[in-house]
C-alpha cells in the first residue's frame, strides 16, 4: 500500500473513532453481575490478599469492563496451574460477537479467520487449532467440521458466561492439547439469588455490504425454594448480511527452460538441461468478491439443586444453530505458458524475470476468460447437555460425578455448487507488483474489455456440485475424588478416571464421477441457446489497492445457468462435440456430430465414497495427583494415563481408465468399484505433570510447571481413504491418503511465571514457556506410477501420480515470552495491555521454517473510561509478519502472512439505571489479510471485510 492510501485510512481510523466516542454508547450483555450502580466490599479480588483501593471508599464497582477485568485477573490468581481468563462482558463487548473474536484478547492467543471477514479457530501459543481443545463446562465440544478443532463463529459469545485457557497441564484434567485448554462457562442460576433478567437490541453495518443485519439477545436467571433451586435461560438471535472482496486463488508453478522449452530469461536461447534454473509463474490468477447471510441462533440454559453445603446438582445444555449462505463471483484466468497441445501461447519476447527466477511480466493469446460462481452453503447444528454432581461424603472425601451426550451436524451434502463459464480467443498482458496484486489486463474477441462480455460471449464449462454430510457425536462420563490428608506438607490426593466416546462421520455428496464435466470444453455460448444468463458486474473490487486487474466483470445466478442447460438437449443447432468420439477417445471415421441426448443436462448428485468417511474413537484415562501446600507455596505432581483405540472406515476406487478429452486440458478418468478401506490402532500413553507455585511476597507470585502432553491427529488424517479424482482436472494427485495407524503427537514442554498484584488498581504478569514437539503429523508427496486396469491400447498407459501420505515423523521446537498489565485510576480511566513473543522452528521433510501459525510478535492494548454512566473503549490488537504455512503449491516457497492490525472501539451511556445504548465499530484501520508466497512479488491471498459497526438499547431488571 503506497503513502497515500496509508495516510488515508489512518486519518479515517482516527475520525471513525472520534465518532465513536462521541455518539452514545454500548453496553454488553451482564449475565452474572450486579446493576449498575451495585458495589459491593466482598468481592473477591478484595479478598485475596492485599488487594486495597486507595481511593474514598472501599468499594469497588463489579459491572463494566473494570468489573470483567478484576475477576479475570483474580481468576488467573486463584487458579492452581498457568491460566489466563475473560470473563461475560469481555466476551459479550467485542465487536463481531462469537468468541474467537473475544478470545484473540488473551496473551499468546491469535486468531485465525474463515476467508469471509469473521474470527472462527485459534491459535495459542503458536500451535494451531488441531493442537487445542474446546470445552464446555470441562466437556468435549462436538464439532461441524471434518475434523477436531472447534469452529467457534457457531457460538454467540451472549451465551457464554466466561473463558479459561488453561497453558499449563495438570494430571487432573483433560488431556489432548499441546497448545492449550479452552474451557467455556456457560453462567449458574444461584451465583445470584432472586429474579433476573435482560435484553438487548442491536442494529449492524458493513460498509462494502448493500444491507445491513440486526441481533436480539436476553438472559432470565431465578432462584426459589428459599434459593436452594434456580434456573437460567439465555437466547441470541442474530441476521446480517456480508460482503469481502479477495484475490481467491493464485496458484503457482515452476519449470525449467528445458522442460517447457520457453526461453524464461531472455538470453536467447534455451537452456538444454532439464536439471537447469526453475521459473515461477502464475498457473490461475482469480479475483473476486463474496455476498452472503449469516444467521446465527444460540441458546443456553441451566438448573441447580443445592439443598445443603454438601451436595449439589447442576443439569445444562446449549443449543447452537449457524446458517449461512454465501455466494463467490470471480474471474478466473489459466495463465499456463504452453496450450492443451503444447503450443506456446506466450509472445517470447514480452518474457521479463527477475533475480529470484520469478516471470514477473508476459503477453498470451489463446486465452479462455473464464468467470466462475460458487454457492458455499453451511447448514451447522450443534448441541450438549450433560449433569454434574458435587457431594461431600465426609469430612475428607469429595466425589464430583459428570457425564454428558453432543452432537454438531453439517448438512451440506450436494448443496456446493461450482460452475464456470469461459470465453475463448482471449489475450492478455501480465505484469507483477512489488507488494500488491499483479496487473493482468485482459482483452476478449473484438478488442473489448471483460466487462463488455456478453451472453453472445460466454459458453457453458464445468458444473461441480458437491458438500458434506457430516456429523460428530461426543459422550463422556468422569468421576473425580478429592481426599484430604492434611498431614504436614501433604494436603490431599486427587484422583479420577474418565471415558470419552467420539464418532466422526463424514458422507460427501456430488456429482464428481457422473455430469461435472458433460460441458468441459466450453462447447456452446448462453447467446447459441437463448438463454440471459450473464448479468453485470459487481462494481469496483478491491479499491483500495492499486493496480490493473479485472476488477468489474460479469457474473451469473447459478439457478440461472443450470436452467439453461436443458435448452441443449435434443436441440439440432448445438452439436456435441464428443458425440463422434469412441469410448477410447478415438475419432469414430465417417461420424456426423449429434445433437446432445435428451435429459443429458440433468445433473446426477450421487455419495462420493472415495472422499467420505467414519472414524470411531475411544479413551479411557486414570490419574493421581498428589497436592502439597507449605503456607507460602503449593504444588501438585501426578501421572494420567490414557488409553486411546480408533477404528476407521474409509473407501477407495483404483482407475481402470484415462483418456484426454479434445480440446481441453481435462480427462475422462473411469474408475473401478468403490471398496471399503478398514484399518484401527491403538496406543497407550503415560502423562506426567508437576505445579509448583511459590509466594515470594504477598503480592508476588512465581509458578513453575512441567509435563507431558498429547494432541491426537485430525480425523481426516486418520481416514484411510484415496483420492484420484483430480486426475479429470489433468492433475495427477492422490490426496486423502490418511493413517488410521498415526500416533499422537508429543511434547515435553516447561513454563514458568510471575505474577505481582499489589493492588486491586494494579496486575503485571509476565511467562515463559518452551515446547520440544516431536511425531508431528505431516503429509509427504510420494512418487507412484499407476497404470490404469482398463487402459485403451492406443492411450498412454502408466502416469506418474504423486500421492500425499500422512505419516508422523517431524519435529518443532517452541518457546517464547508473555508479558501482560492493567492499570486502572480513580478518575475512570484505565488500560489493559499484553504482549507475545514466540519463537519456532519446524522441520517437515526437508522443510525447515517457523512454525506455521505462530506468530513471533504479537500486541493488544486497550484504554477505557467508565464513569457517571458512561463506558468507552479503544482496543489496539497486532500481529507480526508470519509463517502461514511451510509450502504453498511449490514446496520450497513457504506461504507468509503480513502483519495485520485491528482497531475497534465502543461507547455507551446508561440512560437510567436499567437502560443503556451503544455504538461499536471494529476493522476501523480498514485491514485487509494479505499472504505471499515468500517473495513479494508473488501474492497467495488477499481480504477485505471492511469496516462493521453496531448500535442497540439494553434493558435490565
Amino acid at each position: 500500500m503506497t503513502g497515500r492510501y496509508q495516510l488515508r485510512y489512518v486519518v479515517l481510523a482516527g475520525v471513525s473513532s472520534m465518532a465513536l466516542l462521541a455518539a452514545p454508547g454500548a453496553f454488553a450483555q451482564d449475565v452474572s453481575t450486579a446493576p449498575t450502580t451495585e458495589t459491593t466490599p466482598a468481592d473477591p479480588a478484595q479478598q485475596a490478599g492485599n488487594m486495597e483501593d486507595s481511593g474514598a471508599t472501599d468499594e469497588i464497582v463489579v459491572r463494566g469492563v473494570r468489573g470483567s477485568l478484576l475477576r479475570s485477573i483474580q481468576a488467573k490468581r486463584d487458579a492452581d496451574t498457568i491460566v489466563d481468563a475473560i470473563s461475560a462482558e469481555e466476551l459479550g463487548k467485542f465487536p463481531n460477537r462469537n468468541v474467537a473474536e473475544a478470545l484473540a484478547n488473551i496473551p499468546g492467543i491469535t486468531v485465525g479467520r474463515d476467508g469471509r471477514g469473521e474470527g472462527r479457530a485459534i491459535t495459542i501459543r503458536g500451535l494451531g487449532e488441531n493442537f487445542a481443545i474446546t470445552t464446555l463446562n470441562g466437556r468435549i465440544l462436538p464439532t461441524d467440521g471434518p475434523d477436531r478443532s472447534f469452529a467457534f463463529d457457531v457460538l454467540p459469545s451472549e451465551i457464554i458466561s466466561g473463558a479459561e485457557v488453561q497453558k499449563a497441564v495438570r494430571s487432573s484434567e483433560l488431556e489432548g492439547s499441546i497448545g492449550g485448554n479452552v474451557d467455556l462457562r456457560t453462567a449458574r442460576p444461584l451465583d445470584r439469588s432472586g429474579f433476573h433478567a435482560s435484553a438487548a437490541v442491536e442494529g449492524q453495518y458493513n460498509d462494502l455490504a448493500d444491507k445491513g443485519g440486526y441481533k436480539v439477545s436476553g438472559v432470565v436467571s431465578t432462584t426459589f425454594a428459599e434459593d436452594t433451586m434456580g434456573l437460567m435461560v439465555g437466547v441470541s438471535y442474530n441476521k446480517y448480511k456480508f460482503r469481502t472482496e479477495n484475490l481467491g486463488e493464485y496458484s503457482i508453478t515452476d519449470g525449467t527452460e528445458a522442460g517447457y522449452g520457453v526461453d524464461f530469461n531472455g538470453d536467447g536461447q534455451i537452456n538444454p538441461d532439464e536439471n537447469g534454473p526453475a521459473y515461477i509463474w502464475p498457473d490461475y490468477y482469480s479475483v473476486g468478491y463474496v455476498t452472503g447471510q449469516r444467521e446465527r441462533i444460540g441458546a443456553a440454559g441451566s438448573f441447580q439443586w443445592k439443598p445443603s453445603s454438601d451436595f449439589e446438582l447442576t443439569i445444562d445444555g446449549l443449543y447452537s444453530r449457524f446458517n449461512v449462505k454465501q455466494h463467490n463471483y470471480r474471474s478466473s484466468n489459466y495463465l499456463n505458458p504452453l496450450g492443451d497441445d503444447g503450443s506456446l501461447r506466450w509472445d517470447p519476447a514480452s518474457i521479463t524475470t527477475d533475480a529470484n527466477n520469478v516471470v514477473t511480466g508476459f503477453s498470451l493469446d489463446d486465452m479462455v476468460a473464464e468467470v466462475l460462481t460458487t454457492d458455499e452453503p453451511r447448514k451447522s447444528q450443534t448441541y450438549q447437555f450433560g449433569g454434574h454432581i458435587d457431594w461431600k461424603a465426609s469430612d475428607r472425601l469429595k466425589l464430583a460425578f459428570d457425564g454428558y451426550y453432543g452432537k454438531a451436524r453439517d448438512a451440506t451434502g450436494g448443496r456446493n455448487r461450482f460452475v464456470v463459464a469461459g470465453i475463448t480467443g482471449a489475450s492478455a498482458t501480465f505484469a507483477t507488483r512489488d507488494g500488491g496484486l499483479p496487473d493482468l489486463d485482459i482483452t476478449i474477441p473484438g478488442g473489448r474489455s471483460l466487462a463488455e462480455a456478453t451472453n453472445d460471449d460466454f459458453r457453458a464449462h464445468y458444473i461441480g456440485i458437491q458438500g458434506q454430510n457430516i456429523t460428530d457425536r461426543t459422550q463422556g462420563m468422569k468421576i473425580d475424588g478429592e481426599y484430604e490428608v492434611d498431614s504436614g506438607y501433604f494436603k490431599s490426593i486427587t484422583f479420577g478416571a474418565a471415558w470419552t466416546d467420539r464418532k466422526k462421520t463424514v458422507n460427501t455428496i456430488d456429482n464428481q464421477y457422473t455430469t461435472s464435466c458433460n460441458y468441459c470444453g466450453y462447447p456452446f455460448t448462453f447467446g447459441e441457446l437463448g438463454a440471459d444468463v450473464v448479468r453485470p458486474g459487481g462494481g469496483n473490487i478491491l479499491g483500495k489497492l492499486d493496480g490493473n486487474f479485472p476488477r468489474n466483470f460479469p457474473s451469473f445466478d447459478i439457478d440461472t445457468y443450470l436452467a439453461a442447460l436443458p435448452r441443449a438437449d435434443n436441440n439440432p443447432a448445438i452439436l456435441n462435440p464428443n458425440s463422434c468420439l469412441d469410448e477410447t477417445g478415438a475419432t469414430i471415421p465417417g461420424c456426423s456430430l449429434s445433437p446432445y441426448p435428451a435429459g443429458y443436462s440433468n445433473q446426477v448428485i450421487e455419495p462420493d465414497l472415495p472422499a467420505s468417511y467414519r472414524i470411531k474413537e475411544r479413551t479411557w484415562a486414570g490419574y493421581f495427583q498428589f497436592n502439597l501446600d507449605g503456607g507460602n507455596w503449593r504444588a501438585d505432581i501426578g501421572a494420567r494415563v490414557v488409553a486411546t483405540k480408533v477404528s476407521s472406515v474409509g473407501f477407495g476406487a483404483s482407475i481402470a481408465s484415462i483418456i484426454p478429452r479434445a480440446g481441453t486440458q481435462d480427462n475422462a478418468v473411469s474408475f473401478n468399484p468403490v471398496e471399503p478401506i478398514v484399518g484401527g490402532g491403538d496406543y497407550l500413553r503415560l502423562l506426567p505433570a508437576a505445579n509448583f507455585a511459590y509466594d515470594i511476597t504477598d503480592d508476588l507470585r512465581i509458578r513453575l510447571a512441567a509435563s507431558q502432553a498429547i494432541s491426537r491427529p485430525t480425523f481426516g488424517e486418520l481416514s484411510p481413504a484415496k483420492d484420484a479424482t483430480s486426475a479429470q482436472s489433468g492433475t495427477y494427485i492422490i490426496y486423502d491418503a490418511g493413517n488410521p495407524n498415526l500416533k499422537p503427537t508429543e511434547a515435553d514442554q516447561f513454563d514458568v511465571s510471575l505474577e505481582y498484584y499489589p493492588s486491586n488498581r494494579l496486575a503485571l504478569t509476565a511467562a515463559a514457556f518452551y515446547k520440544h514437539i516431536t511425531n508431528f503429523v505431516s503429509s509427504v508427496p510420494v512418487d507412484v506410477l499407476i497404470t490404469p486396469t482398463n487402459q485403451p491400447a492406443n492411450q498412454q498407459q502408466s502416469f506418474p501420480f504423486v500421492e500425499f501420505q500422512v505419516v508422523n515423523g517431524d519435529s518443532a521446537k517452541v518457546y517464547g515470552i508473555e508479558i501482560g498489565g492493567q492499570y486502572f485510576l480513580d478518575n475512570g480511566f484505565g488500560v489493559q495491555a499484553n504482549l507475545t513473543y514466540n519463537h519456532s522452528r519446524a522441520t517437515s521433510g526437508d522443510v525447515t521454517t517457523d512454525l506455521p501459525g505462530a506468530i513471533p510478535l504479537s500486541a493488544n492494548a486497550k484504554l477505557f473510561y467508565e464513569k457517571n454512566g458512561i463506558g468507552a473503549q479503544v482496543s489496539y490488537s497486532y500481529q507480526s509478519r508470519h509463517t502461514y504455512a511451510q509450502s504453498g503449491n511449490l514446496g520450497y516457497l513457504p506461504v507468509k502472512e503480513e502483519a495485520y492490525h485491528e482497531m475497534s472501539a465502543s461507547l455507551s451511556y446508561d440512560v437510567t439505571e436499567n437502560l443503556s445504548v451503544y455504538v461499536q465499530g471494529s476493522n476501523l484501520l480498514g485491514s485487509a489479510i494479505k499472504r505471499y508466497n515468500d517473495l513479494r512479488n508473488v501474492p497467495n491471498f488477499y481480504e477485505y471485510s471492511g469496516r462493521s459497526f453496531f448500535f442497540g438499547v439494553r434493558a435490565r431488571m
